[in-house]
């Protein structure tokens, strides 16, 4: 105690002296005031570096040579969602996304064996304890030779999970669309330079919405944006996985796949058409919009794709000022797929204006010579585009599912023209009317031929119907029940071109069908003696089953003995009698 009667702290040392006199005992007095006052001051600045250490947002901790946690910090602990006590002792491998840990692991090793001071920076991906993924950027320091912790390795991390998600953000829109998700022109070109393989052709689409503008103007922008979304979102469920999908902009979309044939082409730029405009519920209302395409070929065209683009783009508005679905570019090079495509346009055209014709062409008994029949063949005279062959157009009218339209128009107009003829006193043979395999294999087809003979008041016997082999042996149930209906109501049905396909007795037989059509290309060559084989086979086959058999193409007279001869029961052909107009018909019919 002071003479003032303060305390102060005294460290007392106390020692034995031996002197004559006696043991004696020396003590000396140390004033511990500045010791302790100093101490104070350590423990507050070691408080105070701790609590800096524990509330800095970085990650810090040290890590024994061994990878174990020997400290770690609150923000440590607090990101990845566990307590000190869970992580201490702990190898910091085990908090790394497992596709980066041996990688983690072999970069920090490098420092285990160390003796002088090094860092090393490692990016790596940490899991927190539910799962959620941080990137962290690391920094991995062993400590100078001279520490009291220089067996330890000290790292810091910042968390820059944000920073990586506005770096991938920016990266994403340089490179795509951000409202769908597709390629902008930018990704586009990135994407197509690493992915074009050498001697493979590819096809550029580029198509647009037309009356988006209206959309837009009518139902307001976001309405728009939903339409152009679900379009993508079609167009990516629909295409092949190794196609390229872009929205250059506004309403446009261009598609890159590989093409693997020709007839690909149109073919997947019908597909794109058909997922484009279907009909979108937008704002309670079906909304339908058209659209119009233009194609493009890589190499042969170019070999550069902002000119396939270009060309593509230049092909799709000639396309809407033809008022045409699909518009290829460079017609010298593709001019038989331009043609289809004209085509394409002319048959819808033709069924719009009525542009198509009927012409029969009467079939006789070999027998007697009388007249059994007729078959409605369809005529073409475009006045654009000529006189088209109508193996040509049915075809391509098959191809893009416009052979029902035909089919339903022939029949139409076949019990249209036998109701004329009733009315005016004649008694016409029945009428065969070819039907495409897709629409014989529609459920609909009987009720379709049901209700044109009603419309008509024509009796359904008044008709007869052609199906193709191919068809006729396909097995389907749907085609099976359509040749019994007709087959109950009276209509006969025959195999058309029998002998092109896979014919079989024992399927033949179970066929509710009355008419077996021997091909003409069988009939022009009865001459040669393997033909004439097969052709005896085949009515022999027919006359097995019990079905009449019909020769088409008969040409000479000698090519009608030899089939009369071998039992064949109808003829077709020029040496009867050529397709024969409406009013040629009528004439005969008087």
């Amino acid at each position: 105690m002071r003479k003032d009667g303060s305390t102060f702290p005294l460290h007392l040392s106390v020692g034995e002296a031996k002197s004559d006199k006696g043991p004696r005992f020396v003590g000396v007095c140390h004033d511990l005031t500045e010791y302790q006052q100093l101490m104070q001051q350590l423990s507050r600045a070691e408080r105070r570096y701790k609590d800096i250490i524990q509330y800095q947002k970085e990650f810090i901790c040290r890590l024994s040579t061994s990878l174990r946690l020997s400290f770690v910090n609150n923000a440590f602990c607090q990101q990845l969602g566990y307590n000190e006590d869970e992580v201490i002792g702990v190898s910091v491998l085990e908090f790394v996304l497992d596709a980066e840990r041996s990688n983690v692991e072999l970069l920090l090793s490098k420092l285990r064996n160390k003796h002088e001071e090094q860092s090393i920076s490692v990016l790596m991906t940490m899991q927190a304890s539910d799962g959620k993924p941080f990137n962290i950027d690391w920094t991995f320091r062993t400590l100078p030779a001279s520490s009291e912790f220089k067996h330890e390795i000290q790292a810091i991390g910042m968390d820059i999970t944000e920073q990586e998600k506005a770096k991938y953000h920016a990266s994403f829109l340089a490179q795509y669309d951000s409202l769908t998700g597709l390629y902008n022109k930018e990704g586009l070109a990135q994407a197509f330079a690493g992915s074009t393989e050498k001697n493979q052709r590819y096809a550029v689409y580029f198509t647009d919405c037309q009356r988006f503008r209206l959309i837009n103007e009518k139902y307001g922008h976001d309405v728009g944006d939903l339409m152009l979304m679900e379009a993508a979102q079609r167009l990516k469920q629909s295409v092949p996985p190794d196609s390229l999908l872009c929205r250059p902009g506004a309403d446009d979309f261009v598609l890159i796949l590989p093409l693997h044939s020709q007839t690909d082409l149109l073919e997947h730029g019908r597909d794109l058409l058909e997922q484009l405009t279907k009909p979108y519920s937008l704002a309670g209302e079906q909304v339908a919009p058209s659209a119009n395409l233009g194609i493009s070929v890589y190499p042969d065209d170019s070999d550069q794709l902002s000119i396939l683009l270009r060309q593509a783009e230049s092909a799709m508005f000639e396309a809407k000022a033809n008022n045409q679905s699909i518009r290829l570019f460079h017609q010298d090079i593709h001019h038989h797929l331009t043609r289809s495509l004209e085509i394409e346009q002319g048959i819808k055209r033709a069924l719009e204006q009525d542009l198509f014709e009927l012409a029969l062409q009467p079939k006789f008994m070999l027998e007697d010579m009388s007249l059994c029949g007729y078959e409605a063949l369809l005529r073409w005279h475009d006045p654009i585009l000529g006189t088209v062959r109508p193996d040509v157009f049915i075809a391509i009218a098959e191809r893009v599912n416009l052979g029902k339209v035909l089919d339903a128009w022939v029949l139409n107009k076949v019990f249209e023209q036998i109701h004329l003829w009733r009315q005016q006193g004649y008694d016409p043979k029945p009428v065969a009317v070819n039907i495409t395999a897709n629409h014989f294999a529609d459920a609909g087809l009987f009720k379709l031929v049901q209700l044109c003979a009603r419309t008509h008041e024509v009796p359904l016997d008044c008709i007869a119907l052609e199906i193709t082999e191919g068809a006729a042996m396909g097995n389907s149930p749907v085609i099976i029940d359509n040749l019994r209906a007709f087959r109950q109501q009276g209509v006969k049905v025959a195999i058309d071109d029998f002998g092109t396909g896979y014919s079989s007795l024992g399927y033949l037989k179970d066929l509710p069908v009355a008419l077996l059509k021997i091909d003409k290309v069988f009939v022009q060559e009865l001459e040669n003696s393997r033909t004439y084989g097969l052709v005896n086979a085949m009515i022999a086959m027919a006359d097995a089953v019990g079905l009449e058999v019909l020769a088409e193409g008969i040409e000479t007279e000698r090519q009608r003995d030899i089939l009369k001869r071998m039992g064949c029961d109808q003829g077709q052909g020029y040496v009867y009698a050529k397709p024969m107009s409406l009013k040629e018909i009528e004439k005969s019919l008087a």
